[in-house]
C-alpha cells in the first residue's frame, strides 16, 4: 500500500511539473496559428507518457503486493510441511523404539513429537490424523507402563472421538481406546 501511495505521489508531481513547465514555455497567446497543431501534440505526448508511467507504476506495485503475498503463502506451506515431516519422523522413531520394547525411550521420542506437533493446525485432516497417531501411540504406551491414567484416558477418547474420519485406524485406535478403559476403570 505504501508502494502504491509513492508511486502515485510521484505521478502526480510530474504531471504537474510537466504542465506547469509546459504553460511557461509555451504561452498560448504566443503560439503562432501554424504551431497549434504542434502544441497540442506535445500536450497529447506528455499527457500519455505521464500515464504510462502512472500505469507502471501502478503495476509494479501490484506485481511487488502479489509477489510478497505468494512468497508468504508459501513460506507458510513449506513450514507446515518441514513441521509434518519433523512430527511424524519423531513420532515413528518413538514407535519403533516401543515395538522394541524400549518403552522409556519410546515415550520420550513419541512426547516430543506430541509437544511439536501442537504447532500444527489440528483442523487440517493431514494433520489431525498424525496427532492421533502420536495420541494414540502414548495411550498405548501409558496402558503399558501402568501410569498416567488421566493422560491415557483423555487420548484415548480423542482418538475414539476422531476415529470416524480414519477409517485405515479406526480399528487399531478403537482397540487402544478399550485397552486403555480397561487397564484404568476405576477412572472411567
Amino acid at each position: 500500500m505504501k508502494v502504491i501511495k509513492i508511486g502515485l505521489s510521484v505521478v502526480a508531481i510530474l504531471l504537474i511539473g510537466l504542465f506547469i513547465g509546459y504553460l511557461l514555455w509555451y504561452p498560448a497567446w504566443e503560439v503562432p496559428q501554424q504551431f497549434k497543431y504542434d502544441v497540442l501534440k506535445d500536450t497529447l505526448t506528455i499527457v500519455l507518457t505521464v500515464v504510462a508511467v502512472f500505469i507502471t507504476v501502478v503495476g509494479v506495485a501490484v506485481y511487488g503486493i502479489v509477489t510478497q503475498k505468494l512468497t508468504a503463502e508459501t513460506e507458510k506451506r513449506i513450514s507446515n510441511e518441514s513441521k509434518r515431516w519433523i512430527v511424524w519422523l519423531a513420532s515413528l522413531t518413538g514407535y519403533n523404539f516401543g515395538e522394541m520394547v524400549k518403552i522409556d525411550q519410546a515415550i520420550k521420542l513419541t512426547e516430543e513429537a506430541y509437544e511439536y506437533a501442537q504447532e500444527l493446525d489440528e483442523r487440517e485432516s493431514i494433520n489431525q490424523q498424525l496427532i492421533g497417531e502420536i495420541r494414540n501411540n502414548l495411550a498405548s504406551y501409558y496402558v503399558k507402563i501402568g501410569q498416567n491414567a488421566d493422560i491415557a484416558q483423555g487420548f484415548a477418547t480423542y482418538i475414539h472421538n476422531i476415529s470416524h474420519k480414519f477409517p485405515k485406524q479406526r480399528a487399531a485406535w478403537e482397540d487402544t481406546y478399550r485397552k486403555v478403559f480397561e487397564a484404568f476403570p476405576e477412572q472411567k
